[in-house]
């Protein structure tokens, strides 16, 4: 990884791609817990057949992740994206519990092979004095689907039968991407981006980084803005109905386009401000978020409770990453940023389990305060993460 590498290359912008269609195989299933309800499958069965999804890529980023680098990305997401072709095909036929529950993990599988694998190369191909930018960017490919593919499903009920239809038809777009690694690949190769097999570290090496506070932390920190962020996606269709509300693909097309446009425009933004001040506003604008929905009076009040989360999430993710990226030793800064997925998936694992039990106990509002209170601890917490100096605008005298 060099200093002076350009950012928006081809290798760069295909990455952001295949991380798009990754998140659109997984945010295909925004309505996977009505889908198992009508399936008579009961709603807390249904929150463990959500979560089995996360919890196997959970298990996959401890254990394998490591080992995953530059080097043999490109195989492992072919190999994950077989997987994920073959599962979204499989809902056609599978509706058991147990049956559910392995296709489930071997989801998660296809996902870790294709996000871990991803993360490895992107780590190799962007420079260090922009990684606020780069992770603002690369994050969009990620929040693109949230916000899309419900809305796209919404509109095009009509000419989708059933909800295995939408996830079987998702899984198309890994034809172009399954393309673009092998394209990625290439130009690595000839413009002699560093993909050569590094040492692998050792179980203790990793155990040592891991005790580290400052990763501790921001890993603590991104399983919290992951469990609020799950549960809310998951359940939001609910509350929706509950509130006779229609169309909720909007609320998160609304969110994403105002997370988007913020990291679009934000730019080298990220890089020069205080990622740690930022992580503190960010969470507790969306605490204000969840205490909007919660006191809602309106339907015409959805899109401002959207635009508050747009603006908290938009600006606290790629800050949480960048001081990862900054505060790890470049031996494991691929390390340190899959564990961070995995913090992500963790999240997702919990999100909707304990947002199911929440809602089941204490209705809605009590949901809503609960994400309310975890998002002012995360605020609360992010005083204590290192003050890390812009690695665009150091300070003057240093």
């Amino acid at each position: 990884m060099t200093e002076d590498r350009k950012l928006m290359t081809f290798e760069f912008l295909g990455l952001c791609f295949i991380s798009g269609v990754t998140y659109c195989n997984i945010a295909v299933f925004y309505n996977l817990f009505d889908y198992l309800q009508t399936l008579g499958i009961p709603a807390d069965l249904c929150g463990v057949l959500i979560g089995a999804y996360s919890l196997t890529a959970v298990a996959l980023y401890l254990l394998v992740s490591p080992f995953i680098n530059a080097d043999n990305a490109p195989r492992t997401m072919w190999l994950g994206m077989i997987v994920l072709a073959v599962c979204g095909q499989s809902y056609f036929f599978i509706h058991s519990f147990w049956g559910l529950l392995g296709l489930r993990m071997l989801n998660g599988l296809g996902q870790f092979l294709m996000a871990a694998a991803g993360m490895a190369l992107f780590i190799a191909v962007i420079p260090l004095s922009r990684s606020g930018q780069a992770f603002g960017l690369y994050s969009i490919a990620g929040l693109l689907p949230y916000g899309t593919v419900p809305a796209v499903m919404d509109a095009l009920a009509a000419y989708i039968p059933t909800p295995p239809h939408g996830y079987a038809a998702v899984t198309f777009l890994l034809l172009p991407a399954a393309w673009i690694v092998q394209q990625v690949k290439k130009r690595c190769k000839n413009q002699e981006i560093p993909t050569e097999k590094p040492r692998l570290p050792n179980w203790r090496d990793i155990c040592s980084n891991l005790m580290q506070g400052p990763v501790i932390l921001l890993l603590f920190l991104n399983v919290g803005y992951s469990i609020g962020w799950s549960s809310l996606f998951f359940l939001f269709k609910k509350f929706a109905d509950q509130k006779g509300l229609v169309n909720v693909g909007y609320f998160f097309t609304t969110q994403m386009g105002m997370m988007i446009i913020l990291r679009l425009l934000g730019g080298r933004i990220f890089d020069a401000l205080d990622k740690r001040k930022l992580v503190m506003v960010s969470a507790a604008l969306v605490a204000l978020g969840y205490m909007a929905l919660d006191h809602l009076p309106g339907l015409w009040a959805l899109p401002l409770a959207a635009l508050i989360f747009g603006v908290g999430m938009g600006s606290g993710s790629p800050a949480l990453y960048g001081l990862m990226f900054e505060l790890s030793p470049p031996r494991f800064r691929s390390v340190n940023a899959n564990l961070m997925l995995c913090a992500v998936q963790l999240g997702f694992v919990f999100g909707p389990i304990l947002g199911v039990g929440v809602v089941a106990r204490f209705g809605y509002h009590g949901f809503f305060m609960a994400c309310a209170a975890l998002a002012v601890l995360t605020s609360a917490l992010s005083a204590f993460l290192p003050v890390k100096e812009s690695p665009v605008y150091p300070r003057q005298g240093k």
